[in-house]
């Protein structure tokens, strides 16, 4: 039973009907292409003195401070969804995850990273919590998004994304409509099919916490933000607004990208300068700082006790 799920799984992860060569130009040489272009034409001609950064520590170090608790969250909804053994388990699973996200496109590095430090009998229910967590925390980064386009006034963006994302969250808590029963069976749709393997309670906790866990996000971006200066001039709710509207389409966009996280360095800088204001030069500066400061704190550092943990494993299993 295990193989066979595993087996299905690991199909439903690949992209069978697209050949390789287009995969790599839709998912890499495109994304790097724009990404390159935008950082061009938003960087070039910037004055020398753009560049010097004044970092404000407090919110800079509020930011670092709830790394913790977002990846705390994430490994609450992981045991939610894995519901066995020890809380130890299942921070190793997600820091191994975190490790192998750095060079897997899309989540599969992530994926494999988490099954494999599961116990073989166990791994299938684990690509089936894989799965449901995947996709709940996708259903908050595209409801945000929906909400930003609103905040910023492009009322018939924000219809159409909420739309997309109530028929998401009705296929996620079982919904079957005639089409979805046409669908239900290709590769394509694997990770819903597992999903609904997954009682509907646990479903729901699992998107109570992937909220929880997008808005310590939030509240990290606009954070680092404001700890580089963005926005001086403005007043602190309009200069919110734009902030965390701005940080939300920078993951709507990055989301689509399937590149891992090494890959992500130039990409997530380019979408924040493509949706995030930056009325003066120093926001620009401000803008680049930020997103790297994130990334650093809120994916290399437990990438890197992932990385260190999974050695301590090894080196204990050869002895």
């Amino acid at each position: 039973m295990g193989k066979s799920l595993s087996k299905t799984t690991h199909r439903s992860y690949h992209w069978p009907m697209v050949p390789r060569p287009l995969r790599v130009v839709l998912g890499l040489i495109i994304p790097a292409c724009a990404a390159l272009w935008i950082l061009r034409t938003k960087l070039q001609g910037m004055p020398v003195a753009a560049w010097h950064v004044e970092l404000n520590a407090e919110p800079w170090l509020l930011m670092a401070l709830l790394m913790p608790l977002n990846w705390t969250l994430e490994v609450i909804k992981w045991a939610e969804l894995m519901p066995y053994g020890r809380m130890k388990n299942r921070w190793r699973e997600v820091l191994y995850g975190i490790s192998w996200s750095l060079i897997g496109p899309l989540k599969l590095g992530a994926g494999v990273g988490r099954v494999s430090a599961v116990r073989p009998k166990y791994r299938g229910q684990a690509l089936r919590a894989f799965a449901t967590a995947s996709v709940s925390q996708w259903w908050c980064t595209v409801t945000a998004t929906g909400l930003a386009f609103l905040a910023l006034g492009h009322v018939q963006f924000a219809l159409l994304i909420f739309v997309i994302s109530a028929i998401a969250l009705s296929l996620y808590f079982g919904w079957t409509p005639t089409f979805w029963n046409l669908l239900r069976h290709s590769k394509l749709t694997g990770e819903w099919r597992m999903a609904r393997h997954i009682p509907s309670i646990r479903r729901s906790r699992a998107l109570t916490f992937s909220i929880a866990r997008f808005i310590v996000m939030l509240t990290q971006f606009v954070l680092a933000l404001n700890a580089f200066g963005h926005l001086k001039g403005l007043g602190s709710l309009e200069r919110l607004i734009s902030q965390a509207s701005g940080a939300s389409l920078t993951w709507g966009i990055t989301a689509m990208v399937p590149i891992p996280v090494l890959g992500d360095i130039g990409i997530r800088e380019a979408a924040a300068l493509m949706t995030l204001p930056a009325p003066k030069a120093e926001d620009i500066t401000a803008i680049v700082c930020a997103t790297l400061s994130l990334w650093f704190i809120n994916l290399i550092v437990p990438a890197l006790i992932g990385l260190i943990w999974q050695s301590t494993d090894f080196r204990a299993k050869g002895q």
